[in-house]
């Protein structure tokens, strides 16, 4: 039984799976720099 082919498969989409996990994970911690309504720069805003 030739096992090559088959766990080069699994390899290659666990990390096609990694890549787009991360590609998600990514786009919800982005701040946004640019108000992408206003097109003004965004200022940190201080927590009292």
């Amino acid at each position: 039984m030739d096992t090559v082919g088959r766990n080069k498969k699994v390899i290659e989409e666990y990390i096609r799976n990694q890549i787009q996990d991360d590609i998600v994970a990514e786009q919800l911690t982005m701040m946004e720099y640019i108000d992408p309504f206003t097109g003004e720069e965004v200022k940190k805003k201080k927590r009292s």
